[in-house]
């Protein structure tokens, strides 16, 4: 519970604005017979990614898709430090890293809708058939 709750906590300007029931309500399902090793099957998983790195930043640098990076600049799991090298590939990043933790959503959740509806409204738009296109 420590753990789930420090995941939720760390990090995060104001404690208050955190509701307990987040993490109250995550433990009981991360409690669940089996899971304990899906957990650590997907916490292994990460290490497949360094290696795919090369590709992904190929494919931003030929295709440069527009890109909105909002981060928790205090998360202990995915540090900051993360959030830069996307800005040495892509030319067309809105990037902002935000002053909480892991679960910004739980503190910043209003800014980060902002920052997705002015993203959305300036980078994806609406094609003749109606359908959704990148500007």
């Amino acid at each position: 519970m420590e753990t789930t709750k420090w995941q939720y906590t760390n990090g995060v300007r104001n404690l208050e604005a955190i509701s307990p029931d987040t993490w109250n309500m995550d433990q009981p399902l991360l409690d669940r017979p089996g899971n304990d090793e899906i957990q650590l099957a997907l916490l292994y998983s990460y290490g497949t990614n360094p290696p795919l790195y090369p590709q992904w930043q190929e494919y931003f640098r030929k295709y440069q898709p527009p890109t909105l990076i909002v981060w928790g600049k205090n998360d202990d799991i995915f540090p900051a430090e993360g959030a830069y090298p996307y800005k040495d590939d892509l030319k067309d990043v809105e990037f902002h890293l935000l002053d909480t933790g892991h679960f910004a959503l739980e503190e910043e959740g209003d800014a980060i809708a902002d920052h997705i509806r002015r993203f959305m409204t300036t980078h994806v738009g609406q094609s003749q058939d109606g359908s959704n296109t990148i500007l």
